[in-house]
């Protein structure tokens, strides 16, 4: 095990211990109609990881970028990489991720950071 790996493994940690599930689901597009404007949608894929949900700063809400009641996500690294447009439900609200990046210091995933808005 590596550094990173070591570091992976302390977030996923300290997540689990000070944080919560967050379910993710990802609508499968099997296919576009461009002539009917329409996806064909497959089935859903769902999965889960410990993390822990932040307001931003009065400071870094700019009614554009990011929302009033948008929320910044940090996620443990996860097997299946989030992706914009996955719905992420915390409790029983659900989100939108909106903005995602992958903290990858040297090429490994330590964690996940995303903003989710309802």
């Amino acid at each position: 095990m590596g550094f990173y790996d070591d570091m992976a493994a302390v977030a996923a940690k300290l997540l689990t211990d000070k944080g919560q599930t967050i379910t993710f689901s990802r609508d499968n597009v099997i296919s576009f109609d461009a002539a009917l404007g329409k996806e064909t949608t497959g089935v859903a894929t769902t999965y889960s990881g410990k993390g822990a949900i932040f307001d931003y700063n009065a400071s870094e809400i700019d009614g554009t970028v990011v929302q009033q009641n948008d929320k910044r996500l940090i996620l443990e690294a996860v097997d299946t990489p989030p992706l914009i447009g996955d719905q992420a439900t915390v409790g029983s609200v659900a989100y939108r991720i909106i903005n995602k990046e992958a903290v990858t210091p040297a090429g490994e995933v330590v964690i996940y950071k995303a903003q989710l808005r309802a």
